[in-house]
């Protein structure tokens, strides 16, 4: 479906404020940016009706980086207006971008029927609803296997700037695709420029969400078996071994990561990358047996070989960056999700 007209946008939201407040069109006031004698506050429309005051933002895009900055001016502009009750508008509002609200204290409504307004003896909530507003082919995913070298870049190296042509030539992408992503990103508010043109990472914390937001782990080659030991360490210290006996490229990834990282949990599903799958001889060294089911051993053939990028050994296992272990921690099983947020804390990746 097509995004309606900014003005038509204004009215819809209007529309579907008053069904849920069970109010009149006429029993509201609308104070409007779009109307310059009204234009008192830095906000894109105002709805009184007579128990509650709406300060509403609207964004045209739903990526994380809009949602942000959204809630930002929200919160940045609602000491203008006293007792208002700040509404974030998207066309849909996904699971990182509810997330993002939550934390703010901001309610949020989106064009395809989601909802989550509440206050004094007010709450609405509704979830489920589909997109409405899927834009058909292909669109510039800037956290794509090969995209994501660029936010890897500046993650990691989060308060150094860097000259799209230094980026390119880190990086090994060609000049014009960093272009094009370097756009995207600042389209996102996720980048910002340096009076010299240089380019760094805006808010950190706001960029691995949206990293997060845009990753697909599936997109690697997963081989998934089991292989015998008493525990995850134990498992994941025997493939270790065996890997760098035969002279295998590889690096932990997952629980077993963020174990070795932050000791949270014991853990039983060990991931590794690896370059290439090891030969069925080294697999038979190891007693691997490929089984989805019951899999304990993960053997990860990554779709870019930029997530080897910052590998460092701890207690003598090659582990991917910490990064890579947050965001791989999304699709694994176990007590990952906790794993995860301990992982993030500790190392403060904010």
């Amino acid at each position: 479906m097509k995004l309606p007209s900014d003005k038509q946008v204004l009215q819809l939201i209007v529309t579907r404020l008053m069904e849920l407040l069970k109010v009149d069109a006429d029993g509201a006031v609308i104070e409007s940016e779009q109307r310059p004698e009204k234009k008192r506050f830095k906000f894109d429309m105002l709805v009184n009706t007579r128990d509650f005051r709406f300060a509403v933002e609207y964004k045209s895009s739903s990526l994380l980086g809009s949602v942000a900055k959204g809630i930002e001016q929200l919160l940045h502009n609602q000491a203008e207006v006293k007792s208002t009750i700040p509404l974030l508008v998207v066309p849909y509002m996904g699971e990182s971008g509810m997330r993002k609200c939550a934390e703010a204290g901001v309610c949020w409504l989106d064009l395809s029927g989601n909802v989550h307004i509440y206050g004094p003896g007010l709450m609405f909530l509704v979830r489920g609803e589909e997109n409405k507003f899927k834009q058909p082919g292909r669109r510039e995913n800037p956290f794509s296997p090969k995209s994501s070298r660029i936010a890897r870049h500046l993650l990691y190296h989060p308060h150094h700037p860097f000259s799209q042509r230094e980026l390119s030539a880190d990086t090994g992408l060609g000049e014009g695709y960093v272009s094009r992503i370097v756009k995207t990103f600042e389209a996102q508010n996720l980048i910002e420029r340096a009076p010299d043109k240089r380019l760094s990472v805006k808010e950190p914390k706001l960029m691995l969400e949206a990293w997060m937001q845009g990753y697909d782990f599936s997109k690697h080659d997963i081989i998934r078996g089991h292989v015998a030991g008493r525990s995850g360490s134990e498992v994941q210290t025997k493939l270790s071994e065996a890997f760098k006996a035969n002279n295998l490229k590889f690096a932990a990834t997952g629980l077993g990561a963020a174990w070795l990282y932050s000791e949270f949990a014991a853990f039983r599903t060990v991931s590794f990358y690896i370059n290439e799958l090891p030969s069925p001889e080294v697999l038979e060294q190891i007693g691997f047996r490929e089984s989805s089911s019951g899999a304990n051993v993960w053997l990860i053939v990554p779709k870019d070989e930029d997530v080897f990028h910052g590998v460092k050994t701890v207690k003598d296992v090659p582990v991917v960056h910490p990064i890579q272990v947050y965001l791989d921690l999304k699709s694994h099983p176990e007590r990952a999700e906790e794993a995860a947020e301990e992982l993030r804390r500790q190392l403060e990746l904010t």
